[in-house]
C-alpha cells in the first residue's frame, strides 16, 4: 500500500505533465539543436540519403522475400505432404483445408495448385476484395475462396469443376461441372519443374482468364515427381509496396529480370502497361514505357554498367541517386534486381530550408513555444476531462446527451465526435442485441474474447402456432407490428425473471437462464417466466380478437442441463450463445406441444429443480430426436409457493 501511495503522490493532471514536458525540451533542445542544425544539416542531409537508400533497399528485399520465398516455403512443405502426392478426389476435405489456410496467410499469392501426371489437377484461388478471379467466376459475395477440380469423367474425359469457399474454408456453393480441355502437363511450369532438382520460377506472365499478371513458383513433390506443387504471386501486390515505400516524394522503384527486362514498376500507369506488355497488347520493349517514366533509359544503362551498388546521375536539371540491390536470397530468383531513383533535392531542400528559418525565428519561437505550451496542456486536459466523462457514461451504458464540447484542436473535435457516433451507434445496436446481454457479458469477463465454458443451464424456446398461416392471411406490415408487440410481451417476462434472450429467431426466442450471470434457482426461474408468459398472451391475445386480429398462441420447451457457454464466431464477428445436447433438447421439447396437445412442456430435469414449487402435470415418457433413452415431460400449470429470488 506505501508503494502505491508513493506512486500515486506523483500522479498530477495531463497539463501539468505535458507543460513540465514541452517547457523542458524547448528550452534544453531547441538552442543546441539550432547551431547543430546549422553547422551539421549538409551532412546530415546526406547522410540521410544514404540511410534512407539503404532502409528502402532491405525493406523492398524483405518483402521481395516474403512475397516469393516465404511462399516458396509454403510450397515446399505442400510437396512434403503424403496428402498432396495423391490424385483428387483422394483426400480432397485435407487438400483444401491446407490449400485454403495457405491461402489466408498469403495475401499476395493469387493462387496455389497440384498438377498430378495423370492430368488431374488441384487449383484454391483467394476471393478476397480486389481478386482478378471474383468476376469471371461470378463469385458469390460471401464466397472468400474457390477450388477448381480436374478429374475425368466416365468416359476419361477431362471435366472442370469449381466449388466456392466460405471464410471458414467450408464449401458453400459450386458451378456445375463441365468439359474442360486444360492439362497441367502442358504448362511450363509444370515440365520445368518435374525436370529440375530444385524450385524453378517462370518469367511473370498474363492468366487471360483471370486478367492477373502473376509469377508462378513451382517444385515437384519429395515422393511422386510427376506431382508439382505450384503458386502464383500477383505481381500486382509487389508493385504496390514499391508504390508506398517510397523513399521520397519523388522517387521511383523498379525490379528488373535477369536479362535486364522491366517486370515490376511502382508507378500504377507503368505497372499496367506491364500487363499490357505480358497480354501481348503491345511491344515487349522499353520504348513506350519511356514516355511515362523518362528515368527509364538511364536505369537501363546505370544496370547494364553498374549491375549493383549506388550511383547518380543529371536528369532534367536535376540529379538523381540510384541505388541497384540484387535479389540473391533464393537460388530460383537469382539475378532479379530491386533499383530505386530519387532526386537529390527531396532530400536535402526542406534542410536548406530549415537552416535559413530557423535561425531567424528560433528565439522567438522558444519564448513563443512556453506559452503556448501551457495554454494548449490547459485545454488539452481540459477537453480530455470531458471526453473520459463521455467515455466513462457510455461504459455504463448512459446514451445520455452530454454539455457541448468546444476544442480547437481536430484530434479532440473528431474524438468527440467519434464518441457521439458511438453513443448513437451502440444505443442504436441495443435495439438488436438486449443492453442487458452485453451488460452481463461484460460483467462475466467473456466479452472481450472468444471463451465457451460447460455450465448447467435451463434453456427455453417458444414458438407461434400456425404462424405461416397468420403470415399469409395479413399484410407483412401487421405482421411485423403484431411481432414486435409479442416479443416486447416475451421479453418482458424473460427479464422479470432474471432470463437473458439469446437470439430471436423468426417468431422464435430462445432464452436462457444461469448464464452468463449464475442463478442458483434458474430453472424455477424459467418455469415461472413461462406461466408469466402464459398469462400475458391470455390477455394479449383478448386485446387481438377485440381488434379482430389473429392471435398468436404459444408453444414452450424447457430443459436443464449441461451446455457449452460462451461466445463463438469470428474475430471480427461473436455471437454469445449456448450450445450443446439441452439447447438441442429444449428445442425439441417445443416442438413435441403439438403432440401432446400442451402449451409448455418441462422436462424432468428441469422439473427436479422446482420442488414443491411449482404444479405439473406427468405427460408420460416421449421420444426425442437425437437421443437414445425416452425423456419424461411434464406440464407447468400454476405456481403453488412463492418463488424466492435468488439474485
Amino acid at each position: 500500500m506505501r508503494g502505491n501511495e508513493k506512486d500515486g503522490a506523483w500522479t498530477r493532471p495531463l497539463r501539468i505533465h505535458l507543460g513540465l514536458v514541452f517547457v523542458v525540451l524547448l528550452i534544453g533542445i531547441a538552442g543546441p539543436m539550432l547551431w547543430l542544425s546549422y553547422d551539421r544539416g549538409h551532412d546530415a542531409a546526406y547522410e540521410a540519403i544514404d540511410l534512407e537508400m539503404a532502409s528502402i533497399s532491405e525493406r523492398i528485399v524483405d518483402h521481395y522475400r516474403i512475397a516469393f520465398a516465404d511462399k516458396l516455403a509454403m510450397a515446399q512443405l505442400a510437396a512434403a505432404l503424403d496428402d498432396m502426392a495423391t490424385s483428387p478426389p483422394a483426400s480432397l476435405d485435407e487438400k483444401r483445408s491446407f490449400l485454403f489456410e495457405t491461402i489466408e496467410l498469403a495475401p499476395e499469392l493469387d493462387g496455389i495448385f497440384v498438377g498430378y501426371p495423370d492430368g488431374r489437377f488441384l487449383r484454391l484461388v483467394s476471393l478476397r476484395e480486389g481478386s482478378p478471379w471474383r468476376a469471371p467466376l461470378k463469385a458469390p459475395e460471401d464466397a472468400a475462396a474457390a477450388l477448381e477440380m480436374i478429374i475425368p469423367d466416365a468416359a476419361g474425359g477431362p471435366t472442370v469443376r469449381w466449388t466456392f469457399l466460405g471464410a471458414d474454408g467450408e464449401p458453400t456453393s459450386f458451378i456445375p461441372t463441365k468439359p474442360t480441355d486444360f492439362d497441367p502437363r502442358t504448362r511450363i511450369w509444370y515440365r520445368e519443374a518435374s525436370q529440375a532438382t530444385g524450385p524453378i520460377a517462370t518469367e511473370p506472365y498474363f492468366m487471360p482468364f483471370s486478367g492477373a499478371y502473376v509469377k508462378t513458383i513451382a517444385l515437384k513433390h519429395k515422393t511422386d515427381p510427376g506431382v508439382v506443387i505450384a503458386a502464383d504471386v500477383l505481381m500486382d501486390t509487389v508493385a504496390r509496396f514499391l508504390d508506398e515505400e517510397r523513399v521520397s516524394p519523388n522517387a521511383q522503384s523498379y525490379i528488373f529480370d535477369p536479362n535486364g527486362k522491366l517486370i515490376v514498376h511502382s508507378n500504377p500507369v507503368l505497372m499496367a502497361e506491364l500487363t499490357e506488355i505480358a497480354d501481348g497488347q503491345r511491344g515487349d520493349d522499353h520504348v513506350d514505357l519511356a514516355e511515362h517514366d523518362t528515368l527509364l533509359p538511364q536505369i537501363d544503362a546505370a544496370l547494364k554498367t553498374l549491375g549493383s551498388g549506388r550511383t547518380h546521375f543529371a536528369h532534367a536539371g536535376k540529379i538523381y541517386e540510384v541505388l541497384l540491390a540484387p535479389i540473391d536470397f533464393v537460388s530460383a530468383f537469382a539475378g532479379y534486381t530491386i533499383a530505386v531513383a530519387a532526386p537529390r533535392s527531396d532530400f536535402t531542400a526542406e534542410v536548406d530550408r530549415g537552416l535559413h528559418q530557423g535561425l531567424a525565428i528560433g528565439a522567438a519561437v522558444l519564448g513563443v513555444g512556453i506559452v503556448i505550451t501551457i495554454i494548449i496542456s490547459r485545454l488539452i486536459s481540459r477537453s480530455l476531462m470531458t471526453l473520459t466523462g463521455q467515455a466513462l457514461r457510455l461504459k455504463d451504458f448512459d446514451f445520455s446527451e452530454p454539455p457541448p464540447l468546444r476544442s480547437r484542436i481536430s484530434e479532440i473535435v473528431t474524438l468527440n465526435g467519434a464518441l457521439a457516433s458511438a453513443r448513437i451507434a451502440i444505443s442504436s445496436f441495443g435495439l438488436y442485441v438486449p443492453k442487458e446481454l452485453v451488460r452481463r457479458i461484460v460483467d462475466s469477463g467473456l466479452f472481450d474474447r472468444r471463451a465457451a465454458v460447460r455450465e448447467t443451464v435451463t434453456v427455453m424456446f417458444t414458438d407461434i402456432k400456425d404462424f405461416t398461416t397468420i403470415s399469409e392471411r395479413n399484410a407483412p406490415e401487421t405482421v411485423v407490428s403484431m411481432l414486435s408487440d409479442y416479443f416486447e410481451l416475451l421479453n418482458g417476462c424473460v427479464e422479470a425473471n432474471d432470463g437473458t434472450i439469446v437470439q430471436f429467431l423468426g417468431d422464435s426466442i430462445n432464452a436462457m437462464w444461469n448464464a452468463p450471470i449464475a442463478s442458483p434457482d434458474h430453472a424455477l426461474d424459467a418455469c415461472r417466466c413461462a406461466l408469466q408468459m402464459k398469462a400475458a398472451l391470455a390477455d394479449f391475445n383478448a386485446a387481438q380478437r377485440a381488434a379482430g386480429k389473429s392471435e398468436l398462441i404459444t408453444r414452450i420447451g424447457i430443459h436443464t442441463g449441461p451446455a457449452v457457454v460462451g461466445n463463438v464466431g469470428a474475430e471480427d464477428r461473436l455471437q454469445y450463445t449456448a450450445m450443446g445436447d439441452t439447447v438441442n433438447v429444449a428445442s425439441r421439447l417445443e416442438g413435441l406441444n403439438k403432440e401432446l396437445g400442451t402449451e409448455i412442456l418441462v422436462s424432468k430435469q428441469t422439473r427436479e429443480l422446482c420442488p414443491g414449487d411449482i404444479e405439473f402435470t406427468a405427460r408420460g415418457e416421449v421420444r426425442v430426436k437425437g437421443r437414445a433413452e425416452p425423456l419424461e415431460v411434464f406440464e407447468p400449470h400454476r405456481i403453488v409457493a412463492p418463488a424466492q429470488s435468488g439474485t
